[in-house]
């Protein structure tokens, strides 16, 4: 009688086996993974970019629409009031409002070429006319276009011209632009007994410019966006205050090109000061 056999077979290591056979297969599964994951990730990111800068658009040409069809309708308006035949006869209502004309015209102008100096400095293709310039000379000149609205709106100037070496190596248009866009701003976020103080002062060789107002002031959040291009602090109502959010971007572009830094600092409902600095020049052109 034949006996019962039993065959047996030990795999001691059968794990290891199987999975070094697989090995190559495991690691492009994970690798595929990984990568499914990175660029599942980089697609929402993008995709929120995207929405973002397309939200940015999108106020920029509503505000920047709001803005130029202002002084459209005023000058309009303006100038059909001077047709009329009570006003034709009377020559301070026609000055009164060619006046108005005239302003709203250089608002309107001032908007564009504001636009247009942030497409050619992107572009790359400016060309900035460095010469010696007293940066003194430029701050009074800023002040002094904005003389009917210190009046206008009560604001206390105050001006502390101190350094003793006032010369830079710049551009003079767009240096005046600078200062220009830093007094402007410091009327218009400064609603309430408006006190502004512009001084200037020499340290190490540089020359410092500072622009302070009492306003509304900057929170932290916004302190590390608000030079960036289309930015807007966030106040509300988008036409409360007039801008495009191109200013201190253009600010801060054109400081770097020549070379020179700005600083920020500010308090919500203490105001802001902006303080710029450059190297003072000795050098006679």
């Amino acid at each position: 009688k034949p006996g019962n056999y039993f065959l047996s077979v030990s795999f001691p290591s059968k794990t290891y086996e199987l999975l070094h056979r697989m090995k190559l297969w495991v690691f492009l599964t994970v690798l595929f993974l990984v990568i499914l994951i990175i660029s599942l990730t980089f697609v929402i990111f993008t995709l929120l970019h995207q929405k973002k800068i397309s939200e940015i658009k999108t106020d920029f040409i509503n505000n920047m629409t709001h803005e130029f069809k202002t002084p459209i309708a005023t000058s309009s308006l303006a100038a059909e009031m001077i047709q009329r035949e009570e006003v034709i006869v009377n020559p301070k209502k026609i000055n009164k409002y060619a006046a108005i004309i005239l302003d709203e015209n250089n608002r309107l102008q001032n908007q564009v070429e504001q636009v247009l100096q942030i497409a050619i400095l992107e572009s790359g293709n400016q060309q900035f006319k460095i010469r010696r310039t007293n940066v003194h000379e430029l701050l009074e000149g800023a002040l002094n276009s904005f003389e009917l609205r210190i009046k206008e709106e009560k604001i206390k100037l105050k001006l502390k011209l101190s350094a003793t070496n006032p010369n830079v190596m710049a551009d003079k248009v767009h240096l005046l632009n600078i200062f220009y866009n830093l007094i402007d701003n410091a009327i218009k976020y400064t609603p309430e007994n408006p006190v502004i103080i512009v001084s200037t002062w020499n340290e190490n060789n540089n020359i410092k410019i500072s622009v302070k107002d009492n306003g509304i002031g900057i929170s932290k959040d916004n302190q590390q966006n608000i030079f960036k291009n289309l930015f807007r602090v966030p106040i509300g109502n988008i036409h409360e205050v007039r801008g495009f959010g191109l200013g201190l971007y253009y600010v801060k572009t054109v400081i770097d090109q020549f070379g020179g830094k700005i600083k920020l600092t500010s308090d919500l409902g203490k105001g802001s000061d902006f303080e710029l600095s450059f190297r003072s020049s000795t050098i006679k052109t």
